[in-house]
């Protein structure tokens, strides 16, 4: 089977020890000396022992083009290189008992590696010259003799080796760890890992080096300056616009110093940022934010300091977590305003107004997206919110059923949609997409129920029984759970989850987790969000354990009041990198872009967060939301569907097969650029393709959620 790299969904699961690139180490595993060289473009070498440009037997290689000085505040200094040994394997060589002679030097029964572990460091964008790496073999009579084999490294993102003279090169794209393998044939390899650092710094205007090291020598914390977005502990994805950094509290001639920096990746920047201070990550001659999600799985430290004119103060510092996964698909949501239905597909700069209205589609509202994407369900013409289908591909409506719905499910293969809220008779009516045929009924005597949510699974149903009021208007409701048999149009096990309690009566719009197996739900004090005082919780399909999102809704931390304006919760249908994502709206600020917190009036915005799979009662699995790029700060947005994306063709470019209608992604060829496949490449499914059960995924310890595999740390 072709051994493939994952991009996007996978893990990049990284077994060699991490080496500083400014210290001399000596590798005591190896059986002969190893001379590596520090090579700085347009710098002096410097021989003393200990410095970041020391040649010293058994280092590291640490090849930096545009500088040899550490920037401020690295804490890349003082690091050392190692080796790892593992099942009998030394990094750098491999004793074969399968042996080869080579004439009367005796048998080769080693080979090894120079440089071993070499750290490659980009600076500013500027790709080093290769590095070469070289092999010689290692006979029983302890004679090194020349070997000849393919050079080859795993992480073609990081960097590419020629196979036959061993030239390695960065390719500036991302920073991290990979393996680079030496193959003589007859059994004989050798192995060593190779690193490559990504460092930035930006200085649109020269500042004065003596400021510079008034940030390093700063004692007093800052008494003014107040961090607003984003928030501590926030876990971002990859694949979207870099976070706006906001703050208050200085003054309009104030210097500011951030800093960010992960294992493998390091930005410096020195500005003057007049109040309101917001700061965009830069885009050129790099998109630097790109580069640290891409360099970075785990901890990103980000600190900003203040200097106004006469001294420095300490920093603010926050920690960030990136989950090696581009977020994937597309959110639909309503426009408010507009009226309107619009779909922001991840990582675009603006939404898209796709819907191709006709005369009975002017005015859409109240929607659901099947969770492959295929199909959208939504009501229309206002009043009594008659429900149609559209096909999200060409915008073109399907069917329009002159049925009230009000809201309605649609199932996650958008056959068939589950409608009837806005009737007042009570029952909820199954049908399929295309016709207003009843093919059956979820109904108890007496309840009127609404908000109805598919699972992915396709044998659940979660939806709100109202108890007063009328299907869009009212203050009390009780969240149940049914199973479907669409086979036969049939209901069974209907039952009550989770009671009105409390201040918060009103419990509704539930969402299901990839997995199916949790439900988060709306807790507010009534169902119309506009004004409304909300919560967003988690509950098992029993009720048996219910779980505030402290985290998702910002208790303690953002101002009290902001952290119960968390409303309509919606799952991404898939896992990625290790986290389940959920899209909520939200009328809290937004940093000090969006300020009014008037109840009629304040801004509706979508935000995300990342949720830990496999809750535990009494710990809260989610994290710090983030503010979704791309949407419309002048619209009051809602209702955030999110979906994947229209399933792409064989053949197409993709990150995972839940991309593919085929299911699969992968290069046949073996190479970086993968493409669309109707089946597997080999016997099992990799992280991001198809499966039915966990045993179809090559990883052990991968999970089948969402019907693709799926890694789920811990």
């Amino acid at each position: 089977m072709t051994i493939r790299l994952h991009w996007f969904p996978a893990f990049a699961l990284l077994s060699f020890g991490c080496a500083g690139d400014d210290a001399a180490s000596t590798d005591t595993s190896a059986t002969a000396s190893v001379t590596a060289t520090d090579t700085a473009s347009g710098t002096a070498t410097n021989t003393t022992p200990g410095t970041a440009t020391d040649t010293t037997v058994g280092t590291a290689t640490d090849t930096t083009v545009g500088t040899a000085t550490e920037p401020s505040g690295s804490d890349t200094a003082g690091e050392s290189d190692s080796t790892t040994t593992t099942a009998g394997m030394t990094t750098g060589m491999m004793t074969e008992s399968d042996s080869t002679t080579d004439g009367g030097d005796g048998t080769i029964i080693e080979v090894k590696i120079d440089p071993l572990d070499p750290i490659i460091t980009v600076v500013d964008g500027v790709i080093p010259p290769a590095l070469g790496f070289s092999a010689v073999g290692v006979t029983d009579k302890n004679v090194e003799v020349p070997i000849t084999g393919n050079w080859d490294y795993d992480r073609l993102d990081l960097a590419g080796i020629d196979k036959a003279s061993g030239d390695f090169t960065a390719t500036g794209f991302a920073g991290g760890v990979g393996t680079v393998t030496f193959d003589a044939g007859g059994g004989l390899m050798a192995q060593t890992s190779a690193t490559v650092k990504l460092k930035f710094q930006d200085e649109p205007n020269p500042v004065d080096p003596e400021d510079k090291m008034d940030f390093d020598n700063a004692v007093d914390p800052d008494p003014s300056m107040a961090l607003l977005y984003p928030y501590d502990k926030t876990v971002f994805p990859r694949g979207l616009q870099g976070p706006t950094v906001q703050w208050n509290g200085g003054n309009p001639d104030d210097l500011y110093y951030l800093h960010a920096v992960s294992e493998f990746f390091e930005f410096e920047g020195w500005y003057t940022v007049p109040p309101p201070s917001r700061f965009n990550w830069p885009l050129v001659p790099d998109d630097v934010w790109t580069k640290l999600t891409a360099s970075t799985d785990g901890d990103v430290v980000f600190d900003i300091q203040r200097h106004d004119g006469n001294q420095a103060y300490l920093a603010k510092t926050q920690t960030w977590t990136v989950a090696p996964a581009n977020l994937t698909g597309a959110v639909y949501y309503w426009e408010v305003n507009n009226g309107n239905v619009v779909r922001l597909t991840i990582g675009a700069d603006a939404p898209d107004n796709f819907i191709q209205k006709d005369g009975n589609t002017q005015c859409l509202a109240c929607h659901s997206v099947s969770k492959d994407g295929s199909r959208i369900a939504a009501a229309a013409q206002g009043g009594w919110s008659p429900w149609t289908t559209i096909d999200p591909v060409d915008g073109n409506i399907l069917y329009y059923s002159a049925q009230a719905s009000g809201f309605q499910a649609i199932s996650p293969n958008g056959s068939h949609v589950l409608w009837g809220q806005s009737n007042g008779q009570g029952p909820l009516k199954l049908s399929t997409y295309n016709s207003n045929a009843v093919l059956g009924q979820l109904t108890i005597p007496g309840a009127y129920f609404v908000h109805p949510a598919w699972a992915g699974d396709t044998t659940h149903v979660a939806f709100a029984q109202r108890l007063n009021g009328n299907w869009l208007d009212f203050t009390a409701s009780h969240l149940w759970i049914t199973e479907v048999d669409l086979d036969n149009n049939s209901f069974s096990e209907t039952k009550k989850i989770v009671d009105s309690a409390g201040e918060l009566t009103t419990v509704s719009f539930p969402t299901f987790s990839p997995d199916s197996e949790w439900i988060a739900y709306m807790r507010a004090n009534q169902v119309r969000t506009r004004g409304a005082t909300a919560e967003v919780w988690v509950t098992n399909l029993d009720g048996s354990t219910q779980i505030r999102l402290d985290n998702t809704n910002g208790q303690g931390i953002i101002e009290p009041g902001q952290d119960k304006l968390t409303y309509e919760p919606t799952f991404l249908p898939v896992a990625l990198g290790g986290y389940y994502w959920m899209v909520v709206g939200s009328e809290r600020k937004y940093g000090n872009t969006l300020t009014n917190t008037g109840a009629n009036n304040r801004p509706k915005q979508l935000w995300v967060t990342a949720i830990d799979p496999n809750p535990k009662p009494g710990e809260d699995p989610s994290h710090p939301a983030f503010w979704l790029p791309g949407q419309e700060l002048n619209n009051a947005n809602m209702r955030g569907e999110v979906a994947l994306g229209p399933c792409k063709d064989n053949g197409d470019s993709c990150a995972g097969g839940f991309e593919c209608c085929g299911g699969f992604c992968y290069d046949p060829e073996g190479g970086d650029d993968p493409i669309c496949n109707e089946g597997p490449d080999g016997e099992c499914s990799e992280i991001g393709d198809a499966c039915e059960l966990d045993a179809a995924c090559c990883d052990d310890e991968a999970k089948c959620i969402g019907g693709f595999c799926s890694i789920i740390p811990g």
